[in-house]
């Protein structure tokens, strides 16, 4: 059976509903699983990717999101984007004895996502209904 592809308001209004009956949910996987019921609770064969709406959820104010995440052996050369949100990293920086300047974390203005010397690597996402 062919499954369709639900439109951003579709899935808006889903992740609110499921938001206000839940209020947290512990799991990326559990929030698609209850979304994706309630887009179906009509008789229609929706899916929504796990990181769709995650992003939504995060732009539109609907959720908060706590990120657990793990260090990685890598070093964290290059990272911009949040791998949470997308939004811009912001450095922290700190001054050196020697009078130049070394970059000590990157931090996510949108989310709770940060990353140190060590690359960290989101295993977790738990959602909060966000209050107005």
């Amino acid at each position: 059976m062919m499954y369709k592809i639900p439109k951003n308001d579709q899935v808006i209004i889903a992740i609110r509903d499921v938001m206000a009956r839940y209020k947290v949910v512990n799991s990326q996987k559990k929030l698609k699983e209850l979304v994706e019921r309630e887009l179906n609770s009509g008789g229609e064969n929706y899916q929504v990717g796990e990181r769709r709406m995650r992003l939504l959820a995060i732009k539109e104010g609907i959720a908060q999101v706590e990120v657990y995440s793990r260090e990685t052996e890598q070093q964290k050369t290059g990272i911009t984007k949040c791998p949470v949100c997308e939004s811009k990293l912001k450095k922290s920086r700190n001054q050196t004895v020697f009078g130049g300047t070394v970059t000590l974390a990157h931090t996510c203005p949108t989310c709770t996502y940060w990353t140190g010397m060590k690359r960290r690597v989101p295993v977790r996402y738990v959602f909060t209904i966000k209050r107005r």
